[in-house]
């Protein structure tokens, strides 16, 4: 995916509740200013690896991750689980590519499915899709060291994905007199 969706609309929402005082604007300042940092990392250290290191989504993620796994109230077996899951897609991918149409499709809607049953909640969820990417991409990293060549970290259409997800669920569970509540 050329443009980057996610990061369009990680600046868009931190606009959005900076500019409307509401109570999430520290979360999304916070992602703003994680996505800034990494963004710098970018520059200060490019990857001249075949692995292409997309700092400022890593950085979010971390970020993001840390702020949902807080206040998820089921933690480590979701994130077992869901790594579990991903490991799977990980193996199956490796050693056959190709082998379904659509793969990827079924492998964000299965990840996102163990996550939801697990976590049981937005911040559960959460903790569990993004820890588990997170975990993935160090297993992914010096695991297949010499298997993939090329891969970049984190995959551009699990991030946007991702973001949209989350970003469309926040919106759909959003009720201004509970804003508090939510972040």
């Amino acid at each position: 995916m050329d443009l980057p969706y996610g990061e369009w609309v990680i600046f868009l929402l931190a606009l959005a509740t900076w500019t409307q005082k509401r109570a999430s604007r520290r979360f999304f300042l916070m992602l703003l200013i994680a996505w800034l940092i990494g963004k710098c990392g970018e520059v200060i250290f490019p990857s001249t690896m075949p692995w292409h290191w997309h700092y400022a989504r890593l950085v979010v993620m971390l970020v993001f991750w840390g702020w949902a796994w807080q206040r998820a109230e089921r933690r480590i077996l979701p994130l077992l689980f869901t790594s579990f899951a991903l490991s799977l897609e990980t193996l199956f991918l490796v050693n056959e590519p190709g082998a379904f149409p659509y793969g990827s499709w079924l492998y964000i809607f299965i990840l996102i499915l163990v996550a939801w049953l697990t976590g049981k909640s937005y911040w559960g969820t959460a903790a569990a899709f993004a820890g588990s990417i997170l975990l993935n991409q160090a297993l992914v990293r010096f695991t297949y060291e010499g298997i993939v060549r090329y891969a970049d970290f984190p995959d551009a259409f699990v991030w946007n994905f991702g973001v949209s997800f989350f970003a469309i669920w926040a919106v759909l569970r959003y009720e201004p007199s509970q804003e508090q509540e939510i972040l």
